[in-house]
């Protein structure tokens, strides 16, 4: 009442209309002033909330980031699963999460994972029809259920005491196929599920997705290489039983034919006595188709010799010139009853390298052979070699990579006048038993050995042999063999001394 008293005085005595309106100010003053803090105070609470919000949400995120990143590194699917569930309880502060399979012949949903109140029931099986999660699963569609016990759909989880009562689910589900289903279980504020919990639910699902599809692709993976890996060793066990096969047969076959040339041989001497032109005609058709038999034998021996990596070369100079020279004389028989040519164009300098002058010399008729063969009457084949430096084969780079080097080599080509190969037909020159006409009636006999082999003994010399060849315009088989001879083989790495 002072106060007030005070305020009229201070008036001096201007009437109580002044006093009145002064009065009437003084608390218009003041009830601005408390509007405006409380404004203020709203605004505060709201930012915080907006922050609170901001910070809820980065930490949804990294919580979901580190769990794709978990989904990505790890392997096995138990754990991927556990990882989801894990984070259902984090992420949306509950007292537990499960992640559900469907099986059991389509007839249970399994929990696949759990978390939390439901960590002890991993395994257990709920039926579609009498289930939260099984309703979910066969509808596709979300649930918010604020109490399970009153839902006719829910199914009592068989643990005393456990006590959950509220839920939200959603459903789990790869390239338009239902799978499962995800859910979280009583928030621990004991607030209801909304929404938001179902969307961050629907992006749990799609990394339980990811986890799922990787984990299975992996097993997958791990199946698949397993019975590759069986595969492989059946493979090398045939392989292996059929090498040994291949070496003990043509060593049993060629000691009886090795006689049987001997004794032909020996029949068509004079020494023992005159042969009938007849007998003669007979005893030389034994002893060529012994001859080309027993040629036979020794490809399929070298061949699984070379297999089995039991073909050793007898390294030394070799002289090119001198056994293409050779060669050419050997092979001669083949050309002069049809009237062929042969031209050999050999360049003036060193063609000497290291190899095994055998196994070159092979080389030289397999390759003189076809040429005569496959060249028609009255035609030409044409040798030639000269020094060359070239890429070829090296061993493997660190990778596991096939490398290559620059190397001095010596190119020998041998090209005939004949029909020619079509282009698809090429890469079948040097496979093994394969020939471009398989037919009984082939106009052409043989077994499709000689070039296979050919390109073994060249490759075991380090170098490398090809074809070209136009239809109708005859075909050129070219080899490099490295002056220097094959490469090194690596030096096993030594155990060092305890």
């Amino acid at each position: 009442m002072a106060g007030w008293v005070s305020l009229t005085l201070a008036l001096g005595g201007r009437g109580l209309g002044a006093a009145a309106a002064a009065i009437a100010g003084v608390l218009l003053a003041g009830g601005a002033v408390s509007l405006t803090q409380r404004a203020h105070r709203a605004q505060a609470g709201s930012l915080r909330a907006a922050l609170e919000a901001a910070g809820r949400r980065e930490r949804e995120l990294e919580r979901l980031r580190q769990l794709a990143a978990g989904m990505l590194a790890g392997d096995e699917l138990e754990a991927l699963l556990t990882r989801v569930a894990d984070a259902v309880r984090d992420l949306l502060q509950c007292k537990g999460g499960g992640v559900y399979l469907v099986g059991e012949e389509g007839r249970f949903l399994r929990i696949t994972a759990a978390s939390g109140a439901l960590a002890g029931h991993a395994g257990k099986l709920m039926p579609l029809d009498r289930s939260l999660a099984g309703w979910v699963y066969l509808h596709g569609e979300r649930v918010l259920c604020d109490d399970m016990d009153a839902d006719p759909r829910s199914f009592p989880v068989n643990a005393p005491g456990l006590g959950l009562r509220a839920c939200a689910v959603v459903p789990l589900a790869t390239a338009s196929v239902m799978i499962g289903a995800i859910g979280a279980y009583d928030r621990l504020d004991g607030r209801p599920f909304g929404a938001d919990d179902l969307r961050l639910l629907e992006a749990l699902a799609e990394l339980a997705v990811l986890g799922l599809d990787r984990a299975t692709g992996l097993e997958e993976l791990r199946r698949n290489e397993a019975a590759l890996a069986a595969k492989n060793r059946e493979l090398a066990r045939a392989a292996r039983l059929k090498s040994e096969f291949l070496a003990n047969m043509s060593h049993e076959l060629r000691t009886p034919l090795n006689s049987i040339i001997g004794f032909s041989e020996l029949l068509l001497t004079d020494g023992l006595g005159e042969l009938a032109p007849v007998q003669r005609e007979s005893l030389e058709a034994v002893r060529r188709n012994g001859r080309h038999l027993l040629e036979l034998i020794n490809n399929v021996l070298d061949l699984s010799r070379i297999e089995a990596g039991r073909m050793p070369l007898r390294l030394g100079p070799v002289d090119l010139r001198a056994v293409i020279g050779e060669a050419v004389r050997d092979t001669g028989s083949l050309r002069s009853p049809r009237g062929q040519s042969a031209e050999v164009l050999l360049a003036d300098e060193d063609l000497r390298i290291i190899g095994d002058a055998q196994r070159v010399r092979q080389v030289l008729l397999n390759l003189l052979s076809n040429a005569a063969k496959f060249t028609p009457d009255g035609g030409a084949v044409t040798i030639t070699a000269s020094r060359t430096r070239a890429l070829l084969p090296a061993g493997r780079d660190a990778q596991g990579r096939a490398a290559s080097a620059p190397r001095e080599a010596v190119a020998v080509a041998v090209r005939d006048t004949g029909p020619g190969i079509p282009p698809e037909d090429l890469s079948r020159l040097f496979v093994e038993f394969s020939q471009l006409d398989g037919s009984a009636s082939r106009a052409q006999p043989g077994t499709g050995l000689g070039l296979a082999l050919s390109r073994q003994f060249v490759e075991l010399h380090g170098g490398t042999i090809t074809a070209e060849s136009t239809p109708g315009g005859g075909t050129e088989f070219r080899f490099l063999m490295p002056v220097e001879g094959p490469m090194p083989a690596p030096a096993a790495p030594s155990t060092p001394l305890p």
